[in-house]
């Protein structure tokens, strides 16, 4: 079941170590070099949607339609046709090169090309060096941003640079200015942890800080094999709510302050997901709140 404000990511396991999936209006980054699976994440993303009644606008700068339905095929994804032919996922082919000036013609490529008021928003991928290479065009991305969260929730796929080491200033700009941003990597050797998932930033809400191990499996896409524990690190602590419930009813005694902290402390619980006791913490707050 899709979390309320939630949109899925598709990827199998994914989901639990980020709180639910991408939040609404966002955007999402997928970065890694090449092979690590960030076209297969894309097209795995669109297809859970696609499959539950949303509306996908795929934007494409290196493969065009027939290629892109080719490589679903090829992973077993026969759908992706039937969905083209439906109106559901509409498939548009650019060239980086064409954009004279990237925030006004790429948005409005989008805005008139949308199959839906609030549709799935996928670019593979950003083609950094024609955004980035003078200084205007790195300051019409946040333009760019502002208006993709305005018209949905986009999955960004950012190839990372030869060297992984040093990412220059005009790739770094969309990890600055995105929501989240998950790297792929694939060392290449064979073992458990040869490809591996982290998610490197998750904008207001939780998520998982470990490495994780994926697989690529044909039928399937991306299989992520965090262990149960990596999960449950990810998940609230209900074991104390007592303690969160006492706070909360020491706050009534605070007038209008009381109800602000009321609030507050509800987040704070929402979001606990340490195995260490909060009483300390709550204590500490009250008394400074009364001051």
């Amino acid at each position: 079941m899709m979390k309320k404000g939630r949109i899925s990511t598709g990827i199998y396991g994914l989901d639990d170590l980020l709180g639910g999936g991408f939040r609404e209006s966002t955007i999402n980054i997928v970065r890694g070099g090449t092979g690590v699976g960030k076209t297969t994440f894309a097209l795995q993303y669109s297809l859970f949607g696609l499959n539950r009644g949303e509306k996908v606008l795929y934007i494409s700068f290196e493969m065009s339609e027939e290629q892109i339905i080719r490589d679903s095929r090829d992973l077993g994804w026969v759908e992706l046709g039937d969905h083209i032919e439906e109106g559901n996922l509409k498939i548009i082919h650019l060239f980086g090169e064409d954009l004279t000036f990237p925030a006004l013609d790429f948005a409005e490529t989008i805005r008139n090309s949308k199959p839906s008021n609030n549709p799935m928003i996928v670019i593979d991928p950003l083609t950094y060096p024609t955004f980035y290479s003078e200084k205007e065009k790195r300051k019409s991305l946040s333009t760019i941003f502002q208006e993709l969260r305005k018209l949905g929730t986009a999955v960004i796929v950012l190839e990372e640079p030869a060297d992984g080491n040093y990412i220059p200033d005009g790739s770094a700009m969309p990890l600055y200015l995105g929501d989240t941003v998950i790297y792929l990597q694939n060392l290449g050797f064979g073992e458990m942890y040869d490809r591996t998932l982290r998610i490197m930033k998750h904008r207001g809400s939780k998520h998982g800080e470990g490495l994780y191990p994926y697989s690529i499996e044909t039928g399937l896409g991306i299989v992520l094999h965090a262990s149960e524990k990596q999960i449950e690190r990810v998940k609230p602590k209900t074991i104390f709510d007592d303690m969160f419930k006492e706070a909360i009813e020491k706050t009534k005694s605070m007038g209008s302050l009381g109800d602000r902290l009321s609030a507050r402390i509800k987040v704070l619980q929402k979001n606990w997901t340490r195995e260490d006791d909060p009483s300390q913490i709550l204590a500490l707050v009250l008394e400074e709140e009364k001051k």
